[in-house]
C-alpha cells in the first residue's frame, strides 16, 4: 500500500470515466419525470471541431432537456452557440437546441434537481429543494435547454 494519496481526477479524466462508463452499458430508456445519461456531440464554438460530454438529459411532459449551473461551461456555450447537437444513443436524433428562460425552465429544472444525487447538487447556485421562485431568479445565469428533433 503506497503512502501517497492518490491525486483526485481533473473533471477532463471525469468526463473521460463518464464516457466509457455510458458506451460500455445500454442505453437507458427515457422515463418522463427522471433523467437518463447520454452522450452530447456538439460541435466547437471557436474550431467547429467536435466535442463530446457526458449528460444527463431529463424528459418531462415527452420533452428532453439538458440543464446547466452555469451558461459559461465550454458544452453549454458550445451548444448555445451551435444551436444544435446529437446524443450518441440516440443515433438516429440531430436535435435543436432551444434555450428557455421561463416558468416552465424553472419546473424543468427542478424535476432534474429532484432527481440528482445529493453530491451533483453543490454545482448550483441554490439548494436542491429550492422553489421555483428562487430558480427563476437565477434563470439568466444558468442554462435550461429544450432538445427538439431536428
Amino acid at each position: 500500500m503506497s503512502d501517497h494519496p492518490t491525486a483526485e481526477p481533473t473533471p477532463r479524466e471525469r468526463n473521460e470515466m463518464m464516457i466509457a462508463r455510458i458506451r460500455a452499458g445500454e442505453p437507458q430508456d427515457y422515463v418522463e419525470g427522471r433523467h437518463v445519461l447520454r452522450i452530447l456531440h456538439v460541435p466547437g464554438r471557436r474550431t467547429g471541431e467536435p466535442r463530446t460530454t457526458p449528460i444527463a438529459v431529463t424528459q418531462l411532459d415527452g420533452r428532453h432537456y439538458v440543464c446547466s449551473p452555469n451558461r459559461t461551461r465550454d458544452w453549454t456555450a458550445n451548444l448555445l452557440a451551435a444551436g444544435h447537437c446529437r446524443l450518441e444513443q440516440d443515433p438516429d436524433h440531430t436535435y435543436r437546441a432551444e434555450l428557455l428562460e421561463d416558468e416552465h425552465a424553472a419546473t424543468v429544472l427542478a424535476t432534474y434537481l429532484g432527481n440528482v444525487r445529493p453530491g451533483g447538487v453543490n454545482m448550483w447556485p441554490f439548494p436542491k429543494d429550492a422553489p421555483a421562485a428562487v430558480i427563476r431568479e437565477h434563470l439568466g445565469e444558468i442554462a435550461v435547454i429544450r432538445l427538439t428533433p431536428a
